[in-house]
């Protein structure tokens, strides 16, 4: 075992037992923050599990334990493991331990979900919530400006330490940020939402704060364009304006016309800045070609998108199974190869992503899985819509489960060009599942029924 493995270990070790002795007492919800803020931010990860995986688990089961873990939604989470198990079962037993992997990984989301939601509904002022997502994002904006500083195909190496080492940037020919998330589609996808969770809290917020949160604002704007991701710039360009539209009784019109010229001000200085002083300047030059297409696909998924179709042809209710290994795991692996068909056309046996969470589930988990995790998106969408019309939710609790209405819909059109649960894009799928968690939690604030953990709720 190197050294460098054995630092991981022991530290990983170190940081669960603390964790499950916060969670066994009285301080639940600190070891729950903790886990959320460190999400994005992997200490350990490894092909088996990453720090936040592990974390996960260990507090789930310290507060199941413990008797204190409340469990909502656990129709739609069931669900979602029934339909990967289905697909275990009849995907090939070659891939089964790397099947077994994947799903490890994946349900620790649920396990986030639930935590999140814990935290949501135990915390004393409802405005702690949106205070742990606004910490997160500070985080990663100082994660990302490190990145910018080193430039693209560099890596940034904290104090020269090799086990700090951040995610290694794209290379020149296509310089693009990747963030804490290791992908530039989902740290994107994560500055989407920020912005909007931000642009939320400006109208809802004064003095000082509201400052700050401008300033916040910026900052996502500016790593939104530093990913070249033309997907995030073009749902938060549409979402915007029917955001202050549907809060336009509490602002006015002339604070709709303020926070409209404000946010296009704070946009045009960031991509200013993005494309003069850094070398992440690809944005721009990538929405030229956002409108072509081949044979009615779009350009950039043209070698995707077809061959996911055939795959997902071969079965299209359970899939070929939780994880299909891409040709870039397969090369890594050493083993790449090719297959023939009776007809002697050549049949790549390892693909890339089709670049969207569509395809993607229907090929490996096929039309029931696809129902299955889309639903629990759809689900959460109907509780926070049924909780924001109690006339018990007023005020802040309502605006901001109004907020959630606007930020499922955004993350779903987003992922219709990527896959936000990858296995190298855990940690996104991750703050996905704690997003929505601590969504469902402010809904449940003033009204919560004690629901047994054994029994769950709707």
């Amino acid at each position: 075992m190197t050294s460098s493995a054995v630092w991981q270990l022991a530290f990983g070790v170190l940081l669960l037992l603390v964790m499950f002795a916060l969670a066994a007492g009285a301080k639940r919800t600190v070891s729950i923050g903790a886990l959320l803020v460190m999400i994005p931010f992997q200490v350990i990860d490894t092909r088996y599990a990453s720090s936040s995986v592990l974390i996960a688990y260990v507090l789930g089961a310290a507060l199941l334990i413990g008797g204190g873990l409340r469990v909502r939604m656990l129709p739609a989470l069931g669900m979602i493991v029934l339909a990967y198990f289905v697909s275990l079962t009849l995907a090939d037993r070659s891939l089964l331990t790397h099947h077994v992997l994947f799903m490890f990984q994946f349900f620790s989301c649920l396990a986030v979900f639930l935590l999140a939601y814990n935290f949501a509904i135990l915390v004393e002022h409802e405005h702690t919530v949106m205070d742990v997502l606004l910490a997160i994002n500070v985080l990663a904006i100082v994660y990302c400006a490190l990145q910018l500083s080193v430039g693209p195909g560099e890596r940034f190496i904290p104090l020269g330490i090799e086990e700090f080492q951040f995610n290694l940037n794209r290379d020149p020919g296509d310089p693009r940020l990747v963030g804490p998330f290791d992908n530039p589609g989902s740290t994107a996808g994560y500055f989407l939402l920020m912005t909007l969770v931000c642009g939320f809290e400006i109208m809802f917020s004064a003095g000082r704060r509201r400052i700050l949160v401008w300033i916040l604002t910026g900052f996502n704007l500016l790593g939104l364009v530093a990913t070249g991701n033309r997907a995030g710039f073009l749902v938060l360009l549409a979402m915007a304006p029917l955001m202050l539209f549907a809060y336009r009784k509490e602002l006015g019109v002339w604070r709709i016309l303020t926070f409209s010229i404000g946010g296009a001000a704070v946009l045009a200085i960031a991509a200013t800045i993005t494309v003069t002083l850094t070398d992440f300047n690809r944005l721009f030059s990538r929405m030229e070609t956002v409108t072509e297409t081949e044979g009615g696909v779009p350009a950039t998924r043209a070698g995707g998108w077809p061959v996911a179709i055939e795959k997902i042809k071969r079965d299209p209710w359970f899939g070929e199974g939780p994880y299909f290994w891409t040709a870039e795991d397969a090369e890594a692996a050493g083993q790449l190869q090719a297959q023939f068909k009776e007809g002697g056309e050549l049949d790549t046996a390892f693909d890339n992503y089709p670049h969207s969470l569509y395809l993607y589930l229907l090929r490996t988990v096929g039309i029931f899985g696809l129902l299955a995790v889309v639903g629990f998106f759809v689900r959460t969408w109907i509780v926070l819509y049924r909780a924001s019309r109690r006339e018990s939710s007023v005020g802040y609790q309502s605006a901001f489960l109004r907020l959630g209405l606007f930020l499922i819909p955004a993350f779903l059109i987003a992922q219709i060009t990527l896959e936000f649960h990858r296995p190298n894009t855990m940690d996104y799928a991750q703050f996905i599942f704690a997003l929505m968690g601590l969504l469902v939690g402010m809904s449940d604030r003033g009204g919560l029924t004690v629901i047994d953990p054994g029994r769950g709720g709707s």
